[in-house]
């Protein structure tokens, strides 16, 4: 019987990269990114000096170009990386997965397999390294999320030396917003963040607190002080910004902003203001603007914990279906195959799906327990999740997906779920204006 290509990818042999191709692929990362994002590499310690132990490398995740940086300061180290499960389905990274051994992983929910082959790399495989972004998704607000739910548990139970790389810039020359580059400065820091003495004397909890204090990165702030420009060169600074910043603190209208050229502008008041190569926004006369685009996203955060406090919330919109196909694999610039289209909504007991699916009526409900959050892989104009292990995606009429990421995460952790935000996240917190 023919293999479906998710039995392919389940199956796959998870050994080290060979060492011609690991060179090979890193020369290649090195001529496309290296030099076009001017990287300064600091190494507080040096890799060498982890050659003959096993290691996990975790790392802030700013950017699609993130695995070039870190392979890059760990001086070209045979690493096997982690990496979201449905991107495997894809034909443009068909290839390059398979050459660099990338274990997959369905994110956001528990996957055995993705421990199993860690596990078989670090301990059956001689001095293998594993190199994980404990957040699960690259960052929508140009600062780090916290860490998913049990990456100290992993951490502990494998209880090797475990480096940490901070990213710093990556998020300026990729923004969730948009999927054209803009070249800039990134610097990249390796420390060493637990030897395996320390994880057996600290809990998990203890561990992946740590963690995220390690490789927490807001380049938002980091670029207030260096003022680094990133160029994108038809100057289109702002272009499908609405994508993340969707709410006006001036008149306080929901999915009325618009990102077009250099511009961020409410549709309703007209508050707005310029964003430049730096990401430094200057407000247009009389404008209530927030001290920069990750501070505006956080009072949206807060606006939403507001909202679905309510008992009575609920939030529905219609969209598109996507699925993954059973055989073969994506094009190079598609991610799924619409195959329906309905409502989604979701409340404080969960999201909800109704509507139809390959010609046939479909409804999928998915508790608010089971869904701390939604997958925005590329930029903010579509959405995936998980239910019974199915990947599902959706693409709301409007450009809503932030809206939908906030909601469905505070709808989580206002009903006690365990991934809450950072201990040092204020919901109290007032907004930070320019003035």
């Amino acid at each position: 019987m023919k293999k479906t290509t998710d039995q392919i990818v389940k199956e796959k042999k998870i050994k080290k990269p060979n060492a011609i191709v690991n060179a090979v692929l890193s020369q290649v990362a090195k001529a496309l990114y290296y030099r076009q994002c001017k990287v300064e590499m600091t190494r507080n310690v040096d890799p060498k000096d982890y050659l003959d132990k096993p290691v996990i490398v975790v790392a802030n995740h700013a950017s699609r170009f993130d695995y070039a940086f870190v392979n890059y300061i760990m001086k070209r180290r045979r690493i096997n990386f982690v990496a979201a499960e449905n991107e495997f389905h894809r034909k443009k990274f068909k290839m390059v997965f398979g050459l660099g051994r990338v274990i997959p992983k369905r994110n956001f929910v528990p996957d055995t397999k993705t421990i199993q082959g860690i596990a078989r790399i670090l301990k059956k495989e001689k001095n293998g390294c594993i190199a994980i972004f404990p957040c699960g998704m690259s960052t929508a607000s140009g600062a780090q999320q916290p860490s998913m739910l049990g990456t100290g548990k992993m951490l502990k139970h494998f209880g090797v030396h475990v480096l940490s790389i901070r990213i710093h810039g990556g998020y300026l020359v990729c923004p969730k917003f948009d999927v054209k580059e803009r070249y800039g400065k990134v610097t990249v820091e390796l420390d060493e963040l637990f030897n395996p003495d320390q994880l057996k004397e600290l809990t998990a909890e203890e561990i992946e607190r740590k963690v995220d204090e390690a490789i927490f990165t807001d380049d938002y702030e980091w670029n207030a002080t260096h003022q680094y420009s990133y160029n994108r060169k038809d100057g289109r600074y702002a272009q499908n910004m609405e994508q993340i910043i969707y709410k006006c603190p001036k008149c306080g209208a929901e999915m009325s902003m618009e990102g077009v050229d250099d511009e961020i502008r409410c549709k309703k008041c007209g508050n707005g203001a310029k964003l430049d190569d730096k990401y430094n926004l200057m407000p247009f006369e009389g404008s209530v603007i927030p001290k920069n685009p990750r501070v505006w996203f956080d009072w949206q955060r807060r606006e939403m914990r507001k909202t679905v406090m309510n008992p009575d919330f609920v939030m529905e919109e219609h969209v598109q279906l996507g699925t993954l196909p059973t055989y073969g694999y994506m094009g190079n610039n598609e991610v799924a195959n619409i195959v329906g289209e309905g409502t989604l909504r979701l409340d404080r007991s969960g999201v909800t799906y109704t509507g139809t699916r390959d010609g046939e009526p479909f409804t999928v409900f998915i508790k608010s327990e089971l869904i701390p959050t939604i997958c925005l892989p590329v930029d903010g104009s579509f959405f995936y999740t998980y239910a019974s292990g199915e990947f599902l995606q959706f693409t709301p009429d409007t450009p809503s997906c932030m809206r939908w990421s906030l909601a469905v995460e505070e709808v989580y952790r206002v009903n006690g779920g365990k991934w809450q935000n950072f201990p040092w996240f204020d919901y109290d917190a007032p907004l930070e204006l320019i003035k």
